[in-house]
């Protein structure tokens, strides 16, 4: 017992006088906190329980600096406390057993496996098997030494001089994600655009008012087998009464940094929501195109990530919702997609879905084999446009490195990864069919 009071007055003497956080988010599971304290320290070498980190740190990327302080040594711990886990730090030593007709065993625990415990009986030395099920509580001698409710830093540190050392930490940890939604209003020439960073934090650990960054770009990680915890859904926050906080782009090394302009703070197992950038209103333009051999001609929303255009920023991977006002004022769902990491100048396609009126096909007419190592097929195109207006239609067809066309009934264009694009207008309630013949070489 004096050796628990012992540790207990040393970890209060030990705690951190102020703190403040840092965290970096990226993709893939991975964000990097950074952590600023001051510790009350004796002179030499002594030990210290540092447990205010994520249940998902990784423990080899921990840098600790600051003050002249060296940790000499440093042990992860995670083995967290629970009865599985008292217990088997209890094998080979004296307990108590109460059952619940209130009867009392005493022994040596020698097992434990969750369903029954073995005990080599006090004076008799005999073997009891006892049920877990019939146990109603089990009596210890002492609290176990290596005990830790939280996943826990121990570190053996060497200090100078007895004195106050400001400290900073650094490690990787999982359990923080990020995710951006875009939701859209389409009126057939521009898109309103409204961009939301969902962020999840199931690290195991609350942080109070830090300072957030987002990193958008597939960071290289040698994957490693981490523990990944189940994530459940927490509660949204939503700060209404004070100023919208926004973030700041910027270019950073090979990927693109946010950094959010207020602190911000997360609960252990929640969803914030912040915006990302203020509404765009972006010019685009509607397409339908079909991929031959696809099942059906599909409606898409196409516009370029310039200034110009309304945009121009860099766009993280995400989802993007369309939606379309109705005659009757009220908007309707009309689509939704996802989009990679875009920079600027880049083109967004939004795919909202297939055109219900629009009917596409694509028929192997002929099919022969000129040599042992050519040969040549005929492709059948059939369009039909089922509505009261003309529409426009870009056929695309994806040829081999082998493969090149050689005949067609209409005009295309082919770009530098050999896909070629037929533009073919259809008069309303009418269908059109069209051939082309491709010859592979090997």
């Amino acid at each position: 017992m004096k050796h628990i009071i012992s540790l207990l007055l040393l970890s209060l003497i030990l705690l951190p006088m102020f703190g403040e956080d840092w965290i970096t988010i990226y993709n893939d599971d991975l964000s990097l906190v950074r952590s600023r304290f001051e510790l009350k320290l004796d002179g030499g070498r002594q030990e210290y329980n540092f447990d205010n980190i994520t249940s998902r740190i990784r423990p080899e990327s921990v840098i600790v600096s600051g003050g002249g302080i060296r940790v000499a040594e440093q042990n992860y711990e995670y083995d967290l406390a629970g009865k599985y886990q008292i217990m088997a730090k209890y094998l080979n030593r004296e307990v108590m057993v109460v059952m619940k007709d209130q009867s009392k065993l005493s022994g040596v625990l020698k097992f434990y496996d969750g369903g029954s415990l073995g005990l080599i009986e006090t004076n008799t030395e005999r073997l009891l098997v006892v049920s877990d099920a019939e146990t109603q509580w089990i009596q210890l001698a002492e609290l176990p030494s290596n005990f830790y409710t939280k996943p826990t830093l121990h570190w053996s540190l060497i200090t100078p001089k007895k004195g106050v050392y400001p400290v900073q930490m650094t490690y990787l940890s999982g359990g923080f994600s990020w995710d951006v939604a875009y939701n859209t209003v389409w009126d057939e020439k521009n898109l309103q655009m409204n961009s939301w960073v969902t962020i999840n934090n199931r690290s195991g650990k609350e942080f109070n008012n830090v300072t957030l960054k987002l990193i958008a770009g597939d960071v290289n990680q040698v994957q490693q087998n981490y523990y990944k915890e189940a994530a459940g859904m927490g509660r949204m926050a939503m700060d209404a009464m004070e100023p919208a906080p926004s973030f700041e782009e910027k270019a950073f090394h090979d990927f693109h940094m946010y950094t959010l302009d207020q602190k911000v703070s997360f609960a252990n197992n929640q969803t914030k929501q912040l915006e990302l950038y203020p509404s765009m209103n972006i010019k685009a333009k509607a397409e339908y195109e079909y991929p031959t051999y696809g099942s059906g001609v599909n409606s898409l929303i196409k516009f370029k990530n310039t200034a110009e255009n309304g945009a121009g920023k860099a766009l993280p991977k995400g989802s993007i919702k369309v939606y379309k006002q109705d005659t009757d004022g009220n908007l309707e769902f009309i689509g939704e997609d996802s989009i990679a990491h875009t920079s600027k100048n880049e083109e967004v396609v939004i795919n909202t879905g297939t055109a219900f009126d629009l009917v596409a096909s694509t028929r192997v007419k002929d099919q022969k084999q000129i040599s042992n190592r050519v040969s040549e097929r005929t492709l059948q195109i059939t369009l039909k446009n089922n509505t009261d207006s003309v529409k426009s239609i870009n056929v695309t067809h994806q040829l081999a490195t082998s493969t090149r066309i050689v005949e067609s009934e209409v005009k295309y264009t082919k770009d530098s990864n050999d896909k070629v694009t037929f533009t073919l207008e259809l008069a309303p309630n009418k269908e059109l069919i069209y051939s082309f013949k491709e010859r592979s070489e090997y």
